[in-house]
């Protein structure tokens, strides 16, 4: 700070300065600075105190011009200031300027009284003070002066002026102004207040709408950045596709194992974008691996050297690939501890990922083909199976080339004695190796060939984490076929078993005969133990029907023993002998007949089938049946819809729980009848009651997903709006949050069509899905339903309390209601009403009733005493 004292404690300033002294007397330091600036930068020297003493003590050394002081000063103030300097002979015409907070006209009084030229009220105008102060140094902006008459004499800014009246009517004139002046401050400060009270509001609404935008620009960018994530997931595997497709031609056309090696990494680098791709082959002692071809970024090989009995590079992912026969993947090269020994040398050429696959030929491991990326965490699931498949072609043409080697050896041998015996040889070896592979009576894969393919299927189902199906099947009563009517009788329909089964399952899955009339079927990567009894079905209907054989129309029926992986066993060998044993258990029980191998999972089977078979004739029989459960509104306590909720009055089972056929409805197809069904009575029941006489209420039904996707949806509700008579407005369509999600763009639309013929909307079941607030702003929903799991804790977990005040603000914040399902309790009720819900529903008001129990609920309309109206 540039002030000085009166003991000039800035000597070099008091040369340096100009214009007139000012004194400035002030306790506040930041007013002090204040008036500083301002009164310097017009060329006007200023000194400081920051007491009324200091400031009598200096005045004889420093000789102002004029003296500012503030009025309200700790010890001596303003008005005494003012006195002590008009008492002393030598500055009895120094000019005073008071300057204070105060505007009580009173003060103008004293002031005068102390013998002060001018009086300024805070906060005061920059151009005003400067003014004054020019008049009180009397330059040529203005000025007064007392003739001996006592007429005053005014020069203001340039204009002379006689005032002839008396002192008193001057002062009055004064005091008058002063108080107009004092109240024209006060209203401008009201409106500055008023003003600085709008401001603060338009900045919070600001704040808050640049919050909103900024997450909805985050949920943005997020959907980008996932969107961005799996397009180059798929390019990589459209790359790897590309590879694997290389590859194959490769295989095919290439004979020589070093052009093939070098075609491998050329593929690999050329088609699929790998940074670095290099063959290892092992040498003669099977422990150093030595590079036979490589391709891309091949510096990063210069003095690498792989020894696998020697750490740390026997560790490594192509030692680790080669020592376990298969393959090794390492998605974060520069992290992993097996990977220290070529840290630095993966910074330098960009290496972030790997991917080694063990070379076999003949059963043997030779060496290993490893890729290198420059992403980490490049190598996903598929793209590893694709890599296994790829080093698994690679494998087979290696053995081929050796077989071939062998093969053509012995036919030069052969040629040497006669090209007959050659013809003959080879055919020989042909037959041996379809002999080998495939029976020969049904042209199935035999045993050997059914082995090797469960194992791969078997792999696959772990690595994919699904079930596994093997089946085994017996023909009932083939004996007696062989024994009447002979061999080859049998063999003929054995055949036919073989096609017949070949139609009745899928192209992927393995069919093969094991021998005599036994047959093994297995069905991989199935998602449930209940699709592989459909597909038992299939093939036990189509075994079972009339074969025609030379003349004779045979019957044969099947007994089939199932075993599932994981459920029954970790490998081929358990599997099989686990549906073997079922197979048995099945011929025991009467012939023509399936078990699984654990009883339990056969009672589980068989009790979904019998719910699905009685599910396919409930309809007929009229066994669904409505309950409604009431809706009330919380400000008023008044029941204002009810939701129809389904159930299955089964004649044996009694009333089956929506959650155990709902789900087998879905997948089956059954639900778009039942919810047609559902909406017919719910929509008749609301007629009935208007006809006798109830107030009109809304009307809920829960749409299934695969309803809410049906093309004829919209014209079946104006079919039945039209049948019924009852308004629009009064049905509400309630869809799950992950149904509107599914397809968010297509749901958008479907919600708009019924928006506009009139019907009401609810997300059913908010908060236990995805929703991207993007397209949940843009649902034409009237209301979201906050899922009961959120509801059921809301008064003991404080994380279930903030979802639910969130999902209401939210809800309000985007012009919808918001209704809470499965409310119990009266703590809930309540801290639902302080969140300002608008709709609740649940046991605490009433269970879902069936209708002639509803009426009477209805015309009572309870308000339960824990729910106060507003």
């Amino acid at each position: 700070m540039a002030t000085a004292t009166v003991q000039a404690r800035n000597p070099e300033r008091q040369r340096t300065a100009q214009g007139p002294t000012i004194l400035l007397v002030d306790d506040s330091p930041t007013q002090t600075r204040r008036l500083e600036h301002l009164l310097a930068a017009e060329g006007y020297r200023v000194l400081g105190c920051r007491d009324a003493g200091e400031a009598l003590a200096g005045i004889d050394q420093t000789q102002p011009d004029l003296v500012i002081s503030d009025v309200l000063m700790p010890g001596m103030d303003g008005f005494e200031l003012c006195r002590r300097i008009r008492a002393q002979k030598e500055a009895s015409q120094l000019p005073v300027i008071l300057l204070t907070h105060l505007n009580d006209p009173t003060h103008v009084l004293r002031s005068l009284e102390a013998g002060a030229n001018y009086f300024i009220s805070k906060p005061y105008h920059n151009g005003i003070l400067l003014s004054r102060v020019a008049a009180a140094l009397r330059r040529e902006q203005g000025g007064c002066v007392a003739a001996d008459d006592g007429s005053v004499n005014c020069n203001y800014y340039g204009n002379r002026y006689a005032i002839a009246a008396s002192k008193p009517q001057i002062i009055d004139l004064l005091l008058a102004t002063y108080e107009l002046a004092v109240e024209k401050n006060q209203e401008i400060s009201k409106t500055h207040d008023a003003l600085r009270r709008l401001n603060e509001e338009l900045e919070t609404r600001v704040a808050k709408r640049t919050a909103e935008l900024r997450n909805t620009i985050s949920e943005l960018r997020q959907e980008i950045a996932d969107r961005e994530s799996a397009e180059e997931c798929v390019r990589r595997l459209n790359r790897l596709h590309s590879v694997l497709t290389e590859t194959s031609k490769a295989v095919v056309h290439i004979k020589d194992r070093q052009s093939l090696f070098h075609d491998f990494c050329r593929i690999a680098v050329d088609h699929g974008c790998f940074k670095l791709a290099w063959v290892g082959l092992l040498d003669k002692g099977g422990t150093v691996v030595q590079v036979a071809a490589a391709r891309g970024t091949i510096a990063y090989l210069n003095g690498v050297t792989i020894t696998l009995d020697q750490e740390p590079t026997g560790s490594g992912p192509t030692a680790s690939a080669i020592k376990n026969g298969s393959f090794y993947i390492c998605n974060d090269f520069l992290q992993a501890e097996n990977t220290a020994p070529w840290h630095e040398r993966g910074r330098e050429y960009g290496i972030r990922a790997s991917a080694s696959i063990a070379l076999q030929q003949e059963g043997r491991v030779i060496g290993a083909l490893t890729l290198y990326a420059d992403k980490k965490n490049y190598f996903d699931r598929p793209q590893v199976e694709l890599l296994r498949q790829m080093g698994a072609d690679i494998s087979f043409a290696l053995g081929n080339m050796v077989r071939d080697d062998r093969r053509l050896e012995v036919e030069r041998a052969l040629l040497e004695e006669t090209s007959r015996r050659l013809q003959e040889r080879e055919q020989h070896a042909q037959k041996i190796e379809y002999l080998a592979h495939y029976d020969p009576v049904t042209k199935l894969p035999n045993r050997f060939s059914l082995m090797a393919r469960l194992a791969h299927a078997l792999e696959l189902a772990k690595r994919c984490e699904s079930r596994l199906a093997l089946i085994f099947i017996d023909l009932d009563r083939f004996k007696n076929i062989n024994d009447s009517l002979g061999h080859h009788v049998g063999d003929l329909l054995l055949f036919q078993v073989a096609g017949r089964l070949l139609e009745s399952i899928r192209s992927a899955d393995i069919v093969a005969r094991l021998g005599g009339d036994e047959f093994v079927v297995g069905l991989p990567l199935l998602r449930s133990n209940v699709s592989a009894a459909h597909a038992i079905g299939k093939i036990q209907h189509a075994l079972s029907q009339s074969y025609y054989v030379e003349g004779h129309e045979l019957s044969v029926t099947p007994s089939i023993g199932i075993s599932i992986f994981p459920d029954d066993g970790e490998t081929v060998q358990e599997l099989m002998k686990n549906a073997d044993l079922a197979m048995y258990h099945a011929k025991a029980g009467g012939r023509n007949n399936f078990q699984f191998f654990t009883q339990e999972m056969n009672q589980t089977v068989q009790e979904r089938l019998a719910l699905e078979g009685d599910l396919r004739v409930a309809i007929e029989r009229g066994e669904f049946v409505l309950h409604y459960q009431p809706q009330v509104e919380m400000s008023s306590g008044r029941v204002v819809g009810v939701e129809a909720l389904l159930r299955w009055q089964h004649p044996v089972r009694g009333l089956v729980a929506p959650d155990r056929f709902i789900p087998v409805a879905e997948e089956t197809g059954m639900i778009v009848a039942i919810g047609e069904l559902a909406l017919k009575s719910a929509c008749r029941q609301l007629a009935s009651w208007i006809a006798d006489g109830l107030p009109p209420i809304r009307v809920s039904v829960n749409l299934s997903a695969r309803q809410f996707r049906q093309d004829n949806l919209p014209t079946l509700l104006l079919e039945i709006l039209r049948e019924t008579g009852i308004a629009a407005h009064l049905l509400e369509l309630e869809i799950t949050e992950s149904s509107a999600m599914d397809n968010p763009a297509d749901a958008i639309l479907h919600l708009q069509g019924f928006r506009e013929m009139g019907v009401e909307l609810a997300i059913d079941d908010f908060g236990t899905g995805y929703s991207s607030l993007s397209y949940l702003k843009l649902f034409p929903v009237h209301r979201l339903k906050i899922d009961r799991s959120f509801v059921k804790d809301i008064d003991t977990d404080t994380d279930d309390a903030e979802i639910a005040a969130a999902t209401i603000a939210l809800a309000h914040t985007l012009g919808k209601e918001v209704v809470a399902e499965g409310v119990e309790t009266e703590s809930q009720c309540r801290f639902l009403q302080g969140q300002r819900c608008d709709i609740v529903q649940g046991y605490y008001f009433s269970r879902p009733l069936p209708p002639e129990e509803l009426v009477p609920y209805l015309k009572r309309s309870p308000i339960p005493s824990s729910l106060p109206l507003n």
